[in-house]
């Protein structure tokens, strides 16, 4: 009887083994991606229960937070980007859904892996290897390939940024000054101060325009294109600051700006005069370093943007944001502390001969409208 009974119920078991999953989706109202995603969802699978979680609300981000971390033990940092989507014990990150066109065959592998996950399956291999991420054979770290272009793409778009003639005219005539006062200790320290000023003003900027990308993401979701037309402006700009140094050599063209040509002014008077005090002089470098910075934001601004806008693009921690803007700063300010180090080192300025710049500026012209076809076409 027993048996017979079991062999009756064991189907519906099995039914039940497989029934509906719930999908947690922590989401954005003005977020089209999550909008897509519940709709495909709904239609797909009618009998999923979908649970809906506000980001930048807190009590439901926290909610959201104990299900994937406490419940389903899933190691998970809250980021706010969305749609960040839990069926089961998988967790798919918003990168995943940038590959899932719901109307295209292209995506199949994509709803695929939600089917099965929707079924009860763990697919979180699946969906590491659509996201590009790698495994390390014996151990349990994971590496996201697409994170290995981050410190290329730094390393490339900082030095090609970092050979700016103005800020490097501006650098030289510090150093150039200072360098009659005959004592490294004050080379080191205006030159040091001019450097330290420049690279925390861009800092501030190139953290700016990751913050806005971030921002932007969550209202528009995918900023491909908005990147891509970025690096091409930045690209335009380049292939004309290449033709003006082929035709007439590197110049800077906001040497003429008044508020340059007033900064200057005072920095030299400043340091000519016998009676200044340190602090005058201190003030002067920095005053000066801010208004070459600054004036010389909308030159290069394709760089930064690109560059903000990949890193806002791989959802990374606050604290790898700050890693890779660094990384940034660093080759941004390379040429500069070169010059620096060796003005400090053998009190003579080293000047880069003109030709190199200028075909800097062509190979960056190039990077930028690849960029820009990777962003806008390639992807």
């Amino acid at each position: 009887m027993f048996i017979a009974v079991f062999f009756l119920i064991f189907p519906f078991i099995g039914i039940a083994a497989e029934g509906p999953e719930e999908v947690h989706i922590l989401e954005d109202e003005r977020c089209p991606d999550c909008r897509r995603l519940k709709e495909y969802l709904q239609e797909e699978y009618p009998e999923v229960e979908i649970i809906s979680y506000k980001v930048g609300d807190e009590e439901e981000e926290d909610r959201f937070e104990f299900i994937v971390c406490c419940e389903k033990g899933i190691d998970y940092e809250l980021r706010r980007r969305v749609p960040t989507v839990v069926i089961g014990e998988n967790l798919f990150q918003p990168d995943f859904f940038e590959g899932l066109h719901y109307d295209r065959e292209g995506s199949q592998g994509e709803r695929e892996v939600i089917r099965k996950a929707i079924k009860g399956e763990d697919v979180q291999d699946e969906i590491d290897e659509l996201r590009g991420v790698v495994s390390i054979p014996f151990t349990d770290w994971k590496i996201d390939t697409r994170e290995i272009s981050l410190p290329i793409m730094g390393a490339v778009l900082g030095s090609l940024d970092g050979l700016n003639v103005c800020s490097i005219g501006a650098l030289i005539l510090i150093l150039t000054i200072v360098l009659t006062f005959k004592s490294r200790k004050k080379i080191l320290f205006y030159g040091g101060l001019f450097i330290l000023t420049a690279v925390t003003i861009y800092g501030l900027l190139v953290f700016a325009w990751t913050a806005a990308f971030e921002a932007l993401s969550r209202f528009i979701g995918p900023i491909n294109i908005v990147i891509g037309v970025a690096a091409a402006l930045g690209g335009v700009y380049f292939l004309r600051e290449f033709v003006r140094f082929y035709k007439h050599g590197p110049t800077c063209q906001s040497s003429s700006n008044k508020y340059v040509t007033k900064a200057t002014k005072k920095l030299k008077e400043d340091f000519n005069s016998s009676t200044a005090q340190a602090a005058t002089l201190i003030t002067s470098v920095i005053l000066f370093a801010a208004v070459i910075t600054l004036v010389e934001l909308p030159c290069s601004f394709g760089l930064p943007m690109v560059y903000g806008g990949a890193l806002a693009e791989a959802g990374l921690s606050w604290g790898m944001y700050a890693f890779y803007i660094i990384l940034y700063l660093f080759f941004y300010m390379l040429i500069e502390l070169v010059i620096f180090s060796g003005a400090v080192i053998t009190k003579e300025v080293w000047v880069a001969q003109s030709n190199l710049i200028t075909w800097v500026y062509f190979a960056g012209t190039l990077v930028l409208f690849f960029l820009s076809y990777y962003y806008l076409i390639g992807l």
